[in-house]
């Protein structure tokens, strides 16, 4: 992709006014920081900040057998959601590897699905293959943009300019108008602090984000706290965590596969299940050094067992923390594990996630 094909949010200009420092992330120009990834890290532990996630793929899924496709095509079960509510999935293939991985929304007319664009291509593709008739799926990315209002003030800082919202329940949406622009939110996040996704239509992205600017103390964040963010929750990322290579028992996500359904990938992961996984996805928390994607894991005999797939410094805890892939042995809690980092071992554990206690 060449520069002049890259892709930018409806608040692109405002980025620069606030003085951004821009990067290119899968196709898109997304601020990275403003103020410093620490400080806005900190604003949404303690108060809160507020996100651009326009970047994330949004489509539209309607026709009359739109639920038969969605159950077919995803591990979790959504047949019993009401209207507003959400549930995490996974998108598997034949054998069990994961396509990506997927929010889905039940609207009254369609449902609304949230994804990746580091896997847009990859999950578009496969959507496509596997389209039934009395399927549409429209792709509506550009047309509506996204913002993330994360932390402990956030929900009085809503409450302020669009009334109460009591009745949005943790992983649920409604429509609400917000200083008297038309938004659909949902209370989800990526932070582990309560919060809100809050969509609107591209058109007024700029008038809706000054407003909730305007409505409390609010640090604008980037992609860098997004990421330290939801690594002291543990959260996986796609593209990173979880890849083809993977399937979702070894990455800990069995608690979004309901096995009294059937869907694609279903029969595989059975026998995975049946048999055991070859690796686990685990929490490693470091004395010392930081481990960083891609970094070799050892164990006590300095052997290598695996590999770091997300890592940084926590600015909470102020120590490196990490995700990675380790053999089944090298799983448990408070098993020694080392780091390879610049030819030097730096030794931890592993340790259960969320690195930080939720917060809701």
């Amino acid at each position: 992709m060449g520069k002049t094909d890259i892709l930018r949010t409806p608040l692109y200009q405002t980025h620069i006014h606030l003085g951004a420092r821009m990067i290119e992330f899968h196709g898109w120009e997304m601020p990275v920081e403003y103020s410093g990834t620490m400080k806005e890290h900190k604003a949404v532990r303690e108060s809160a900040g507020l996100f651009d996630v326009s970047h994330m793929i949004k489509l539209k899924v309607k026709g009359e057998s739109s639920l038969e496709f969605l159950q077919s095509i995803s591990t979790n079960d959504i047949s019993k959601l009401n209207n507003n509510g959400m549930k995490y999935s996974i998108v598997c293939r034949d054998d069990g590897t994961i396509v990506d991985d997927i929010v889905m929304i039940r609207k009254e007319k369609h449902f609304f699905l949230i994804s990746n664009t580091s896997r847009k291509e990859i999950l578009m593709n496969w959507l496509d293959k596997h389209t039934e008739k009395g399927v549409e799926i429209q792709d509506v990315t550009s047309d509506i943009a996204a913002l993330a209002l994360q932390g402990p003030d956030s929900d009085k800082i809503i409450s302020g300019i669009s009334g109460k919202i009591d009745n949005i329940r943790f992983w649920s949406g409604g429509k609400r108008k917000i200083a008297g622009i038309d938004t659909y939110i949902t209370r989800s996040g990526y932070t582990g602090e309560d919060g809100f996704e809050i969509y609107c239509k591209s058109q007024d992205t700029e008038q809706l984000w000054q407003s909730i600017m305007d409505a409390g103390d609010i640090e604008p964040a980037g992609l860098g706290a997004r990421d330290t963010l939801r690594l002291e929750m543990g959260y996986i990322l796609s593209g990173m965590d979880i890849t083809d290579e993977n399937n979702p028992l070894e990455a800990g996500l069995e608690w979004a596969v309901q096995w009294r359904k059937d869907f694609i990938g279903k029969d595989a992961l059975l026998k995975i299940k049946k048999e055991g996984v070859k690796r686990k996805l685990v929490g490693i928390k470091l004395d010392r050094g930081i481990p960083r994607h891609g970094y070799d894991l050892v164990g006590s005999n300095n052997e290598k067992i695996g590999s770091v797939t997300s890592g940084n410094i926590s600015p909470t805890l102020g120590i490196g923390i990490g995700l990675g892939y380790v053999k089944p042995e090298y799983a448990f809690i408070d098993t020694k594990i080392g780091v390879l980092i610049r030819n030097k071992i730096y030794y931890g554990m592993v340790v259960n996630t969320p690195f930080l206690e939720a917060r809701k």
